[in-house]
């Protein structure tokens, strides 16, 4: 996918468009995220991923490609401008140029287990895209944005008892939806 068709596609459909872009860019944005924010609380990796995106959904509208910068460049600045905010809204000093260049080798992951996690995900943005709006924008915005519930009805211009109820009547359904593709529910 090109970067035009990719921006076009989180301007006019932020659930499939985000979600294209964090399989395209998601690893490689938590390596950065990792890397600014290493020796800090955990937590801020995942805060600074999540805020990325949502940066990046927000300011879909500013990008252009007459700029000379690709997409992928972009969201990688934006991740990386993230978590230093992060890290000095938090109190951590910057890391030195020293310490940024040692970024350790992750672990190798099985590529069965991977192949499995990107098909459930594949399937959950598929049944979730089935809710229909904004039942699905909410969901998008509370679990792979990680927003709380009041700054979703913020942005969907909904009240914040109909984000809360939207999410509770919605886990009932998609837990139904998942079980009819043959994915087993478990309660926590």
């Amino acid at each position: 996918m090109n970067d035009e068709k990719l921006i076009r596609l989180i301007r006019e459909n932020p659930n499939q468009g985000i979600h294209k872009a964090m399989q395209l860019y998601g690893r490689a944005v938590n390596t950065i995220c990792v890397s600014v924010l290493q020796g800090c609380e955990d937590g801020l990796v995942d805060e600074a991923v999540s805020e990325t995106f949502l940066k990046l959904w927000q300011k879909a509208h500013l990008y252009s490609e007459k700029e000379g910068h690709s997409v992928k460049s972009w969201v990688y600045s934006i991740a990386r401008n993230t978590a230093i905010d992060i890290r000095r809204k938090n109190g951590y000093a910057l890391p030195s140029l020293d310490d940024e260049m040692k970024v350790e080798p992750t672990a190798e992951i099985e590529i069965e287990t991977e192949v499995q996690k990107k098909e459930l995900r594949q399937i959950l943005h598929e049944v979730i895209a089935e809710l229909g709006e904004p039942d699905s924008q909410v969901f998008l915005m509370k679990y792979f944005l990680f927003m709380k519930n009041r700054d979703i009805a913020a942005k969907l211009q909904i009240s914040e008892k109909k984000a809360e109820n939207i999410l509770y009547r919605g886990k009932g359904k998609l837990k139904e939806m998942l079980i009819k593709r043959g994915i087993t529910c478990y309660e926590d």
